[in-house]
Order: structure tokens, then sequence, then C-alpha cells
């Protein structure tokens, strides 16, 4: 598979791919090649069910890093026709670690039209960090 191949979704609809941000030093993890999408856009059921099935097997769990997730989603779109409407949703429930890295990747995305939504989940034990992360997605 390759970053922008055609969508196998009927009338070539819906494509998404999955990148985890998150570890004790600033890392992201897509899905390796030969399981699921390669870690690319996709729209065929099958490799995402097999993308979603490595993240939560190799989940990873620590501070919020960011800024090499923006980047591989940059990639991830870079080959995605101009024609196409690019959104990211950015999913997080902690304080933004890299938020001085956060520009170069951002006017990448800005460039290339991608529409950045972030929602920021919260509990009790969060809100501080919530609300920091609230103020970055912004």
């Amino acid at each position: 598979h390759t970053v922008g191949k055609a969508s196998t979704a009927l009338n070539g609809g819906l494509r998404m791919g999955i990148i985890q941000f998150s570890g004790p030093i600033p890392e992201a993890v897509k899905t390796p090649i030969g399981i699921g999408s390669s870690g690319s856009l996709t729209g065929d059921l099958a490799e995402l069910q097999g993308d979603i099935n490595w993240h939560e097997a190799n989940y990873i769990q620590g501070s919020t890093f960011i800024a090499t997730g923006l980047n591989w989603a940059g990639a991830m779109f870079q080959f995605s026709p101009s024609t196409r409407q690019k959104v990211l949703i950015i999913v997080t429930d902690g304080a933004i670690k890299d938020t001085a890295s956060l520009a170069p990747a951002k006017a990448v995305l800005a460039a290339e039209g991608v529409k950045i939504f972030g929602v920021v989940l919260k509990n009790k034990a969060n809100l501080n960090n919530a609300a920091n992360a609230e103020a970055t997605l912004k």
C-alpha cells in the first residue's frame, strides 16, 4: 500500500488514517507496514479494523506530544487529491507538552487545506491538563 492510494470505499468515499501520539518521550506511532493500512489513509473497512486492532494492542500511555503526529498527518494528506476535503481530529486527555514545536507542522497542514478539530476528554482528575490542551488546540 502507498500513502494516497485510491479509496476502496463505495463511490470513493471517506478515507481515514490513525496516528497514536503519547509516551514518555515525543513520539507518535502509525500502524506498521503489512498491518491494516500500513499507516496510510484508507477507505477499506478491513484495513481500518486492522489499524484499530493494532493500536488497541499497542496502546502507549504517557505525556501528550503531538508535533510528530501532526507531521505524519501532513505526510498522509500530502498525497490526497486537492479536491478532497481534509479533516484532522485530535483526541487528547492531557496537557500538550510540545506546544513550542507545533508551528511548522500546523503551517504544513494549513497549506494543504486541512481543517483541524480538537476533542479534549475531561474528568475531575485532569481538569488543569484539559484546560491546557483546550488552549493549545484552539
